[in-house]
């Protein structure tokens, strides 16, 4: 498969019990520099799978952590 179709990898954030999204309020408290630093790193998990440490950490069935 060409690197320009690879599918897209969902990125989900942690949502509480009562719908708060604690890492979504903290990326959109950071200063525009590192707001772009952190979404580079997300694009690059969802358009560049599989990608290892020292970016992403397998965690359990299928749960991955952003590092």
């Amino acid at each position: 498969m060409a690197k320009d179709s690879a599918p897209e990898v969902p990125v989900r954030f942690y949502r509480s019990a009562s719908g708060r999204e604690p890492v979504l309020e903290w990326l959109r408290d950071l200063d525009k520099e590192d707001r772009q630093a952190i979404g580079l790193d997300l694009m690059r998990v969802q358009f560049g799978w599989p990608i290892g440490m020292p970016l992403v950490r397998g965690l359990k069935d299928g749960l991955w952590e952003v590092r």
